[in-house]
């Protein structure tokens, strides 16, 4: 059984948000060399064909979030025999799946009678091949993970963003939006190799059917379920693409690449803690000693993505209004969309906990419902001529509403329904900072002016959550101890060089 203390699951998740802004950071720096050179009309056309793998990496009909649901539980019940069976069996499954998911979209491709399908074709079937390649650097990634290896899965992570990033801009210069799919299905091939080529060497390659079956049972209600998550975090650009001009697509993308930045903290915390209660599940089997990870991960989601908020809407004015002049109308959209990623970010792991208990149906019958309802609500702002600013208002009561609803689903487990009403207002007032930054463009103001009024107050909030955490958890003081401890190692090191 691999063992965890606090020590080291706060230095591995500091290693990880680390670790994923940076690659975040290449993989925003591309699009926005994309949108520079493409505009508007074709950036549009690139994010609506991108969409082909966003939602293909849901092809492989929950072997992934079955492996991640299993091989976690067995290693936490002390069977690592048995983790390793469902590995190999996994990823045979895998494979052969998404395979006929490649296919399948190279046939879909070629008789298609939509235009941007007919006259991308290309696009489209490299875009089928990377999603291939992507679901075994996933498996890969999800093995190190189990082995609580974090440190490799987020190098190769950040490799895979550097070849990207690479590769799709030096083939962009000669093939346009081809040249961007082109690039990402290379670096996902290279990738492939340098993680799974120490993974295959350790599992065990014997597919069992009968393990592969229960793997597809598991996995295949999470898959819904991430798959509907994954839609209702897309809904927006979805009715975009389809509803307005391509040119409305790509000013909307960029206000969602820089209002989606604070969510990467609280889906790196989840993977994190989610294996962690999983783990812990299969140990005890009791959803009480979940609670503590519950509510410290909710806290520090709570403060800290306030504070990458505030920074992004303090950066994305002068960084739009300077560097992409084009997409100006985006920043109508930031503002708005970082406050409903916060409540997407504190619902994220609310529904990480329902599932490491095993309510994932919970989770499932919300999405299911709130589908519809949004779609339709898309459409009847977009009818009434409220533009992308009506998508926008969506979109932030689909992420509070949802939010809500899981968060009296999560607490009821050991709360009554008023008291987790309560507690929901409490995670709510994070918010109000937010709020109150966006606010200042009303206010006539310098534009640089306004950029270090928000730095300010983001700062401020800074002091503020690092006093409530060190008050409220053992988090920050946890994480003191192991900066200091680090510094002093290599602070031995220098002398002893001396």
């Amino acid at each position: 059984m691999i063992k965890w203390s606090r020590r080291k699951a706060i230095s591995d998740i500091s290693i990880a948000i680390i670790s994923q802004y940076l690659t975040q950071f290449i993989l925003f720096f591309r699009n926005f060399v994309f949108a520079k050179l493409l505009g508007p009309a074709e950036f549009g056309i690139y994010s609506a064909i991108f969409l082909f793998f966003s939602y293909g990496n849901y092809s492989n009909l929950g072997v992934i979030d079955g492996l991640s649901r299993i091989v976690p539980y067995e290693l936490g019940a002390g069977r690592e025999a048995k983790a390793k069976e469902f590995l190999g069996s996994g990823f045979w499954g895998l494979n052969l799946i998404t395979s006929t998911f490649l296919i399948s979209v190279i046939v879909y491709s070629l008789i298609s009678p939509f235009k941007t399908i007919a006259e991308n074709k290309t696009s489209v079937i490299l875009t089928a091949i990377a999603v291939l390649l992507n679901q075994n650097f996933t498996y890969a990634l999800l093995y190190y993970r189990a082995k609580h290896d974090f440190k490799r899965a987020y190098v190769f992570q950040l490799i895979q963003a550097v070849l990207d990033l690479t590769l799709s801009i030096l083939l962009l210069f000669k093939f346009r939006i081809v040249g961007i799919f082109l690039g990402m299905t290379f670096a996902f091939l290279l990738v492939c190799f340098l993680s799974l080529k120490d993974v295959l060497k350790e599992i065990n390659l014997i597919i069992n059917w009968k393990l592969l079956r229960e793997i597809l049972k598991v996995g295949f209600q999470i898959l819904v379920v991430g798959f509907t998550y994954g839609f209702l975090m897309s809904i927006d650009k979805f009715s975009v693409a389809n509803l307005f001009e391509k040119s409305k697509m790509g000013i909307y993308s960029v206000a969602v690449a820089f209002g989606v930045i604070p969510y990467f903290a609280s889906a790196t915390i989840g993977q994190f803690i989610g294996q962690r209660m999983i783990e812990e599940f299969g140990k005890s089997k009791l959803k009480e000693n979940l609670k503590i990870f519950l509510d410290e991960s909710l806290l520090v989601i709570a403060f800290i993505t306030p504070l990458i908020s505030m920074l992004t809407i303090a950066l994305a004015e002068p960084f739009v209004a300077t560097l992409l002049p084009k997409y100006v109308e985006s920043l109508r959209y930031i503002d708005k969309l970082s406050i409903a990623y916060y409540f997407l970010s504190l619902g994220a792991m609310l529904g990480t906990f329902l599932i490491a208990v095993n309510q994932q149906g919970k989770v499932l019958v919300l999405n299911l419902i709130f589908i519809p309802f949004i779609l339709l609500m898309n459409f009847a702002v977009f009818k009434m001529g409220f533009d992308l600013l009506g998508i926008a208002y969506v979109t932030f009561a689909n992420f509070f509403l949802r939010t809500f609803l899981l968060f009296v689903l999560s607490y009821i487990n050991y709360l009554k329904i008023f008291s987790s009403v309560i507690s929901f207002i409490k995670f709510s007032l994070p918010s109000i900072p937010i709020l109150l930054v966006f606010g200042l463009k009303f206010i006539d103001f310098d534009v640089y002016i306004r950029f270090y009024l928000r730095i300010l107050i983001a700062f401020i909030w800074f002091a503020v959550a690092i006093y409530y955490l060190l008050k409220k958890t053992r988090i920050v003081s946890n994480m003191i101890e192991i900066v200091k401890g680090k510094a002093w190692v290599y602070l031995e090191k220098v002398l002893n060089m001396f």
